[in-house]
């Protein structure tokens, strides 16, 4: 674990200096502050952007870099899958089973009046309940920590966590959640892909196997 923690300091340094100071931010502020801080600043440019952008954050997104990777090696493929699969069910059973009574912000301000009103982006369906933790958080966390674990230049670290970052952001400011369900869904992508990848390296150093240096070319399998 220690060795995966080095590897990643570029994406976990400044990761961490984030959770503190969002977490001191919901720790001193009611909610609708923290949601109102993101939501309440707009603009057209950002409505254009952040529609797209936060489907990084969707379980598709993560499918096709797992498939990206059949190209790479089938090991690290795999890895994608296990990662993905476990992150995303995490969420779920989250979601489904244990605070499904959570209200979505487009709901819980309709039952609450008295606050500003929300800014809506067009074309953006609004969900209603089930908000934490945050399912897009979770998954863009997992998936871009795991690039960062397996791109050769580490520096990329600090892009993938804006990458990874903007996309919890988009889920403010598209009214979709509170800054909890993504703050938590952060927490839960990258705690759990980092188990979850150490547990798959030791495994495979124990029990290697030849598809493990597999990868695709064209249509074509090779070893490496």
């Amino acid at each position: 674990m220690l060795h995966l923690l080095r590897q990643a300091r570029t994406f976990l340094v400044p990761y961490a200096v984030l959770l503190l100071a969002v977490g001191g931010v919901l720790l001193t502020t009611p909610k609708h502050t923290a949601f109102f801080f993101v939501n309440g600043h707009h603009a057209p440019f950002f409505d254009q952007f952040f529609r797209p952008f936060t489907n990084v954050g969707d379980g598709a997104f993560y499918v096709v870099i797992t498939l990206g990777l059949l190209f790479v090696r089938f090991r690290w493929a795999f890895v994608s899958l296990v990662c993905f699969a476990g992150t995303s069910l995490s969420a779920q059973v989250g979601k489904q089973l244990i605070f499904t009574g959570h209200p979505r912000p487009f709901r819980y301000f309709g039952e609450h009046p008295g606050f500003p009103p929300l800014h809506v982006v067009g074309g953006v369906v609004m969900g209603t309940l089930k908000s934490f933790p945050s399912g897009h958080s979770t998954s863009a966390f997992s998936v871009f920590l795991l690039l960062t674990l397996l791109v050769k230049n580490k520096r990329w670290g600090y892009v993938f966590l804006l990458l990874a970052a903007g996309a919890a952001y988009s889920r403010v400011y598209l009214a979709q959640h509170f800054v909890e369900d993504v703050y938590a869904g952060s927490v839960l992508g990258t705690v759990l892909t980092l188990a979850l990848v150490s547990w798959l390296n030791a495994y495979h150093s124990r029990h290697p196997r030849a598809w493990h240096r597999w990868r695709l070319r064209g249509t074509r399998l090779v070893r490496e």
